[in-house]
């Protein structure tokens, strides 16, 4: 499948980088990783050329990324006012708003980080650093990736970034499921 994949891609040139990038951050499901290394090994370039690629990808994600942002923050009134709780939603929002920012660009290279942007709209996060976050945040990423790619041996490196995310998606379940844990001992212990 991935030769099949990359002789497509060969004639696409950069723009099949750029719109694959663009489909992946509008958060449609698609493998943006494995079509980003496939470039990278099709391209073969130098550094600094990877680099920027990788700019010029990675300030296409960013706009692209948009349009799940702009949808989250349309959702946001809706969403309030179907909370049961509104104090809960509003506090949700207050913690993404204050702590969560960074959330933005630490989620993007590990396949979540498209539907971070919703969160991101829902809780009304400014534009300015929500780009930039992003941008932050997919740059290396995306770099990354190229570099990989352009190393030659694709199948090993997709292995690999498979593997990665499946450690890191436990790693991350399982932190969320401690710190549930934690929240309801707390409440029951100030309860008491």
């Amino acid at each position: 499948m991935i030769d099949f994949i990359t002789e497509t891609l060969k004639d696409f040139g950069i723009w099949g980088l750029l719109a694959g990038l663009a489909v992946e951050a509008s958060s449609l499901p698609f493998p943006g990783a494995l079509i980003t290394l496939i470039y990278g090994y099709l391209l073969n370039s130098s550094f600094l050329d990877a680099f920027w690629i990788s700019t010029i990808g990675s300030i296409c994600y960013t706009l692209f990324s948009l349009i799940p942002y702009g949808i989250g923050y349309k959702l946001e009134d809706k969403l309030s006012q179907k909370w049961k709780d509104k104090k809960v939603f509003k506090k949700s929002q207050h913690w993404f708003q204050k702590c969560g920012q960074w959330t933005i660009a630490l989620a993007r290279p590990i396949g979540v980080g498209n539907y971070v942007s919703y969160l991101a709209g829902i809780s009304k996060i400014r534009l300015l650093p929500f780009l930039l976050l992003t941008f932050l945040g997919i740059f290396p990423w995306v770099l990354a990736m190229i570099l990989v790619g352009g190393a030659g041996n694709l199948k090993m490196a997709n292995s690999i970034i498979s593997q990665a995310q499946t450690y890191i998606f436990v790693i991350a379940g399982i932190v969320i499921i401690v710190f549930v844990i934690y929240k309801m001992y707390a409440r029951k212990k100030s309860e008491c």
